[in-house]
């Protein structure tokens, strides 16, 4: 059974204000996914005993180098501009650290905090 529809859970890492083409102010409101990054994939002989012994100091030296220590990666997932007066009419207003759910189905995209 295929589904019919796409989630996105996302984190709101970014809301700016900001200038359209116009000169108008905007809001744009930038929403990531966590991602963990995957380990890094060594092969060596089975009997090589000089790999037995690097292979150990190599995945300690990766684990301290900032990019794989968190072994997570924000992943961008959706850029929403919003006018002054759109965002004035969100009661419940996005903010930086909420998460988020994207729906997608049948041409409609709907945003909404997670439960």
């Amino acid at each position: 059974m295929s589904h019919t529809h796409v989630v996105i859970k996302g984190i709101v890492v970014s809301k700016t204000l900001t200038k359209d083409t116009l000169g108008n102010n905007i809001v744009k409101i930038e929403i990531a996914e966590e991602r963990e990054i995957p380990g890094p994939v060594i092969m060596h002989p089975r009997d090589s005993t000089l790999a037995k012994e690097i292979i150990p100091i190599v995945s300690q030296v990766m684990r301290a180098l900032p990019p794989f220590s968190q072994n997570k990666v924000m992943m961008p997932r959706a850029v929403l501009f919003l006018t002054e007066d759109e965002w004035d009419r969100i009661i419940d207003k996005f903010d930086i650290g909420d998460e988020l759910e994207i729906y997608i189905e049948k041409g409609r995209i709907t945003i909404k905090k997670s439960d």
